[in-house]
C-alpha cells in the first residue's frame, strides 16, 4: 500500500500528514494564485460544471459543489457526481460543459475513466491531483497539482489541499470585485486558523480516549460541513474498523436516530449557521437516550456546550470556509481513536489477513 516502511507506533504517517496541513493550505494559495484565475475564466464560459470524485475525493466534490453554487454566476449549473456513476450512468456531456475530476493518486479506475469519457465528449477537463499522479489523470486540459502522494492510506492532507484549490476556483468565479476580494480574504485566513486548531491536539486525544469503547460512532453536520460527517465516518472505518456513519443533521432525525442509544458517540459539527439550532435538538435528543455527545463549536459557544458531554472549541471562521477547519479535529480524533483501539491507521486494514484476502477480489 505504501512505498515507505510502515511504522509500528506513534507517530504514524497519518499523523505527520495531519500536522502538515496548515503549511500545505498556505502553499496552495501561492502555488495556484494565477492558474485558478485562468481555469475559472474557462469554466465561467461553460453551461455546466461537473465535480467528480470517489472516496475522500467524492467528499471533496460535495464541498466544492456547495462553494461553486454559492459563488459561481447563476448561468453556471454545478453538479457533484460520484466517479462510478458519472462513468457508468453518465449525463450527456458536450462542448458546453466542464468536468473537474478530483483524484489524489490519479490511479482510481473510475475517476480516470470519467475524465477520459468527458474529454472524448468534447468537454473542458480539469484534474486536481497530487504532484506525482498516475499518467491517465494527467490527460486533463488543465492539471492542478496539490501535494506529494500520501504515504498513509487514510488520506488527510490530500483532502484539505484539494479543498483549498476548489475554494480558490470558486472564489475566482465570484461576480463583482468586492465579493471576490471578500471570498479570497476569508480563504486566506484558513491556514492560520488550521494551525490554531491543531494546537488543541491534547484535548482531542482526551476525547478519543474517553469515548474509544463506544460500539458506534455517528457524526452529524449540515451545510458545507455535511461532507465532513461522511468523511470522518469513512476514516474511522479505514483506521479503526469501527462501526461509524455520517449524517446530515436533518436526515438523522428522520429515522436513523431510532437506533441511537447509550452505546453510541454522537459527534456534532456545529459552527454558527442555519444548522446550529438543529444540532441543539440532536444534542438534547441524544441525552434523552443516554448517548454521549462530542460537539465541535466556535470559541465562545455556551449553549451547545451546556448540552454536550464534551466540546472542542475552534477559532472563529466564516461558515463558508469552515469545512477546512472543522475537518481537522475529526481527523485527529480518528487518528487517536485508532491508537486507543490498537489498530494501525496507515494500512487500510491490509495487515488483517481476512481483509487482505478480500482485497484480492476487487481493484480500485
Amino acid at each position: 500500500m505504501t512505498q515507505q516502511q510502515p511504522r509500528t507506533g506513534h507517530p504514524y504517517h497519518m499523523y505527520d500528514a495531519i500536522q502538515r496541513q496548515p503549511q500545505a493550505m498556505a502553499e496552495m494559495l501561492t502555488k495556484h494564485a494565477e492558474r485558478v484565475t485562468e481555469v475559472a475564466a474557462t469554466i465561467k464560459a461553460k453551461r455546466r460544471l461537473f465535480l467528480v470524485g470517489i472516496g475522500t475525493s467524492w467528499h471533496a466534490a460535495l464541498v466544492g459543489e456547495y462553494w461553486f453554487r454559492r459563488m459561481a454566476p447563476s448561468s453556471l449549473e454545478v453538479q457533484a457526481w460520484h466517479s462510478f456513476e458519472f462513468h457508468s450512468y453518465p449525463p450527456k456531456v458536450g462542448h458546453d460543459d466542464a468536468v473537474l475530476v478530483i483524484s489524489h493518486r490519479g490511479t482510481k479506475t473510475y475517476s480516470y475513466l470519467a475524465l477520459e469519457q468527458a474529454k472524448a465528449a468534447g468537454a473542458y477537463t480539469i484534474s486536481i491531483t497530487s504532484n506525482q499522479p498516475g499518467e491517465r489523470i494527467q490527460a486533463a486540459d488543465d492539471v492542478l497539482n496539490t501535494v506529494d502522494p500520501e504515504v498513509s492510506a487514510a488520506f488527510t492532507i490530500s483532502y484539505t489541499s484539494a479543498l483549498m484549490v476548489l475554494g480558490m476556483l470558486a472564489s475566482a468565479l465570484t461576480d463583482g470585485g468586492s465579493d471576490r476580494a471578500a471570498a479570497k480574504a476569508g480563504l486566506a485566513m484558513v491556514p492560520d486558523v488550521a494551525g490554531r486548531v491543531l494546537e488543541g491536539a491534547d484535548s482531542i486525544r482526551e476525547a478519543a480516549d474517553r469515548f474509544q469503547d463506544r460500539e458506534r460512532f455517528i457524526c452529524v453536520a449540515a451545510g458545507p460541513n455535511t461532507a465532513n460527517a461522511y468523511e470522518v465516518a469513512l476514516k474511522i472505518k479505514e483506521t479503526s474498523r469501527a462501526n461509524s456513519e455520517g449524517f446530515h443533521v436533518e436526515q438523522l432525525l428522520h429515522g436513523p436516530f431510532c437506533e441511537v442509544d447509550g452505546h453510541c458517540l454522537v459527534t456534532l459539527v456545529a459552527p454558527p449557521g442555519p444548522g446550529y439550532h438543529r444540532a441543539l435538538d440532536v444534542a438534547r435528543a441524544s441525552a434523552a437516550v443516554e448517548a454521549p455527545v462530542w460537539a465541535l463549536v466556535q470559541e465562545g459557544d455556551t449553549q451547545l456546550c451546556s448540552e454536550a458531554t464534551a466540546a472542542y472549541h475552534l477559532p472563529v471562521v466564516e461558515e463558508l470556509w469552515s469545512p477546512l477547519a472543522y475537518v481537522l479535529p475529526l481527523q485527529l480524533f480518528t487518528y487517536y481513536l485508532s491508537l486507543a483501539r490498537g489498530t494501525q491507521p496507515d494500512l487500510f486494514q491490509q495487515d488483517i489477513p481476512k481483509q487482505a484476502a478480500a482485497k484480492t477480489h476487487y481493484d480500485l
